[in-house]
This record gives structure tokens, sequence and C-alpha cells, in this order.
């Protein structure tokens, strides 16, 4: 069940078509939304004297509250009525964005975010990402450009699936979308020779899936395009599925996680609402 929901705030236009999604998923699970407005400080990187170094300082703390503010301000006035939700004003360094971002969804059921690539974004938004994803600890949904039908549930989803535990937890995560399914599929790409599931790839996820009263198929598909995201974006666009659950994956970069290709992949150009968990 999900009670509590978080999503974080860094840019109006940017987080408009994520917080509409939230709220909305809020008003139809009875859900709490907990919403954090960052006013982000600049880090000054350039050697100066201490004077004019805490000039700085406090001349970007001021302007990151204001910026924090008026995100508070304009999230507030598209609540509507009925809704359950805290805005909370809050302050993060550029540097330590991921670790701030992370902390605001640590006690969510499920994250909400902005899709983080695409015209107009900044490396910000993908360091958000990365904190939730590799630090929040709680699933996230991804909202395309175009925002998200939240009003009712997926009616069709694609669950994929490579028997990694990255691909479990994403499934774990997802359990409250797929059983409001009406239909899953399952699909597994290219399963290597020695999978454990090898000789029934997806059978003992689905049989799992059965007892959750899910109605799930299970595609075996061949890597036919250069990348394993084209692939699950013309199967979706095929099946006609409203929606994508799948593992996030990353490797580490001076000891954080930052994500891999295919993740980046589905969150730059699949235009579908994405629910993912590391």
């Amino acid at each position: 069940m999900l009670k509590t929901l978080s999503l974080v705030l860094t840019d109006e236009s940017r987080d408009a078509p994520a917080l509409d999604a939230a709220v909305t998923l809020a008003l139809r699970e009875d859900a709490h939304l907990d919403v954090v407005a960052l006013g982000i400080e600049p880090v000054p990187l350039e050697a100066l004297p201490m004077a004019s170094a805490q000039i700085v300082i406090e001349s970007g703390r001021a302007e990151a509250q204001a910026q924090a503010d008026r995100l508070a301000a304009w999230a507030r006035s598209r609540l509507p009525q009925g809704v359950r939700a805290s805005v909370e004003p809050r302050l993060a360094q550029g540097m330590g964005l991921g670790p701030s971002v992370a902390r605001a969804a640590r006690f969510s059921d499920l994250a909400i975010a902005a899709r983080p690539y695409g015209p107009g974004r900044g490396g910000l938004a993908s360091v958000a990402m990365e904190g939730l994803l590799f630090g929040g600890g709680a699933p996230v949904l991804a909202v395309p450009d175009a925002g998200a039908d939240l009003s009712r549930p997926f009616g069709r989803i694609l669950l994929a699936w490579n028997n990694s535990d990255e691909s479990l937890r994403a499934t774990r995560a997802a359990l409250p979308f797929l059983r409001a399914a009406s239909r899953v599929d399952i699909v597994v790409i290219d399963p290597p020779l020695n999978a454990p599931d090898r000789s029934d790839p997806g059978g003992e996820l689905s049989l799992w899936l059965a007892r959750h009263g899910i109605r799930a198929e299970v595609a075996v598909m061949a890597k036919t395009e250069p990348r394993i995201a084209d692939v699950l974006l013309r199967v979706a666009r095929e099946k006609g599925c409203e929606a994508v659950v799948m593992g996030a994956y990353g490797h580490s970069r001076l000891r954080e996680a930052v994500l891999g290709g295919a993740t980046r992949d589905m969150l730059a150009e699949v235009a579908l609402p994405l629910i993912m968990a590391h």
C-alpha cells in the first residue's frame, strides 16, 4: 500500500508534471504527500580572500533560501483541496544535492520525480535522480515530460526482467501497480546461457505474480536493436503498455553511484512512466 509519497522540487517548469502526477496519485491512494522545495546553495570554487568568500557564501545562501521559498509557495498554490500534503522549503549545497534528495525520500513508500534528461535539463536533475535511486531506499516513479494520468491504475505494464536483484526489488516495489493492472508483460531480452532459469526464463516470476492475482505473460526477445532501451520501447509500443517497471543500474564514480547506460537510456528516451528501484 502507498501511504507516504515524496517529491523533491528544484525547478518549477521541469517539475510541474511530476507535482501534478504526485497530487493525483496521493488523492487516488489517500496517501500523504511530502514535498521538499530545494534551494541550491552555490559552492565557491575559486580561491577568494576570507572576507570576500564569506560575502559570497552569505549572498548565495540568501538567494537559495529565496528560491526554496518561491518553489514552496508555487507548490502550495497547485495543491487542490482534499489532498493531504506538507510543503517544506529546504537548502542544499550543489555538491551535496544527492544526499539531500535521498534524505527527503528516505521515509516514503514511493518517490516521484521528473525525467532527468531532455531539453532544458542541467546536471542537477541527473544528480537528484541518482540520489533518489541509489540513496533514498524507496522506489522511484519517473514522470515523462507530457505527464502521467494517475487518476486510474495503469491498464497494461511492461516488466523488464533479467533475474537480477535490482529487477526483483523493482518488481516487489511495483506490486501495488502490478496488482491493479489488467495485464503485465514480462520481457526477457537475450537470457544468458548459464542463467538459473534458462529453461524457463521468467517462469518463476510469472508464478509468483500469479499468486498475487496478477495476470502476467512472458516474452523472450532477442536483442535486435542496438540498445536494450530500443527493444523495450518497441515492445511497449507494440503491446500498448502504459508504464514500465525495471531495475535501476549504476556504477561507481568516486565512491558515488551514477546511472548506467540502459537506465540512462530509458530515462532519456521512453515517454512512459518508469517505476524503478535499485
